[in-house]
C-alpha cells in the first residue's frame, strides 16, 4: 500500500532538516507543502503522487533546470526519499507568499493597467520558456503566482511542459491533449501535436487575461457553459462579439490576435507580441 503524501512530505523534512509546516496545495500529479529550513526560510515542498508518470517528472525537473528568470518559480532541489519500502520524488521550490491569480480576482477583476503590467512579466517569461524550445501548456490563473502581495507574477507547476527538442511523451491517438480545457487553444484540445509551439501558450495567456480584466472568456456567448466555451475553441469558432468590443475598450486590442483560431493568426514570435503589448501603453 502506498504510503499517504503527507506522512512522505513529513519523511523529506526529518531527512533534510526542515520543519513541516502545513500543505498549501494539491494537484493531479502533486501535493505541495510549506516548509522552512533552520534559517526560519520557507520553502516549497512538493510531492510527486507515485502514480504520477517518471518520464513526464524528469520532463517537468529538466525543463525547470533550464529555466531561470525573475518571472518563473526557481527549482532548489529535486531527489527521492523511501517511505514505507516505496521511492517517491519530490522537489523544493521558493515558495510564493503572494498567493495565485486566482485568489487576486475572487473578490475584484484586475484593472487594465494591472493586467498590462502583469501581462508584461509574462509575455517575458514566455519568451523565456520558448527560447528554451518549450511550452508550459497549462497557463491558468491558478499557476500563476506572486512572490509579494499582488506583485511579482510568477509560472509555476511545469508538470504539463512539452520540450519540443524530445519526442512528445502524449499518444498520438488520444483526443484531447495535455492542458486545463478552459484556457487550452484549439491545437491542444484536439491534441494536434504538429501544430504545438510556443502560440499555445500566448494563446493559453490571452484567456488568462480576458478572464482575469473581463470576466469573460474570449470564446464566450451569453449563457454558455464551461463546456460549451471549450467546444467552441475546439470546433474552432471565432472569439465573441463582446469580448472583442470590450478588449478594445479596455485598451487590450492585443488580445483578439493572441486568442487567433489557428497558430499562424496569432503573433509569429515572442518578440512581436511584447512589441505589440507594449505599445497598448
Amino acid at each position: 500500500m502506498s504510503a499517504a503524501l503527507d506522512d512522505v512530505a513529513r519523511v523529506v523534512c526529518n531527512s533534510r532538516g526542515l520543519t513541516f509546516g502545513e500543505k498549501i496545495g494539491e494537484g493531479a500529479f502533486k501535493k505541495t507543502y510549506l516548509v522552512w529550513t533552520l534559517e526560519g526560510e520557507p520553502w516549497a515542498l512538493k510531492v510527486v503522487r507515485e502514480e504520477c508518470s517518471v518520464e513526464r517528472t524528469a520532463r517537468e525537473v529538466d525543463a525547470m533546470k533550464k529555466c531561470s528568470h525573475p518571472s518563473i518559480a526557481r527549482l532548489l532541489d529535486v531527489s527521492s526519499v523511501l517511505c514505507d519500502g516505496r521511492e517517491y520524488t519530490f522537489m523544493l521550490e521558493e515558495y510564493m507568499a503572494g498567493g495565485t491569480l486566482a485568489e487576486r480576482i475572487q473578490d475584484n477583476l484586475l484593472s487594465p493597467d494591472e493586467a498590462w503590467a502583469i501581462g508584461l512579466q509574462l509575455i517575458g517569461a514566455i519568451e523565456h520558456i520558448a527560447s528554451r524550445e518549450l511550452v508550459h501548456r497549462d497557463l491558468k490563473p491558478a499557476n500563476i503566482m506572486f512572490r509579494r502581495v499582488w506583485s511579482d507574477p510568477v509560472v509555476v507547476d511545469f508538470g504539463l511542459v512539452r520540450d519540443l527538442s524530445k519526442e512528445s511523451v502524449t499518444h498520438t491517438w488520444l483526443t484531447r491533449g495535455p492542458g486545463t480545457p478552459y484556457f487550452a487553444g484549439p491545437e491542444q484540445l484536439n491534441n494536434d501535436k504538429g501544430l504545438i509551439d510556443w502560440r499555445a501558450d500566448q494563446f493559453a495567456l490571452g484567456v488568462v487575461i480576458s478572464v482575469c480584466t473581463l470576466g469573460m472568456h474570449p470564446y464566450e456567448c451569453a449563457g454558455d457553459s464551461d463546456a460549451d466555451v471549450v467546444n467552441r475553441v475546439a470546433t474552432r469558432e471565432r472569439p465573441g462579439a463582446a469580448f472583442l468590443t470590450q478588449s478594445r475598450a479596455i485598451g487590450l486590442p492585443v488580445l483578439a490576435q493572441m486568442v487567433g483560431v489557428w497558430p499562424a493568426e496569432r503573433y509569429r514570435t515572442p518578440a512581436m507580441l511584447m512589441e505589440a503589448w507594449r505599445d497598448q501603453r
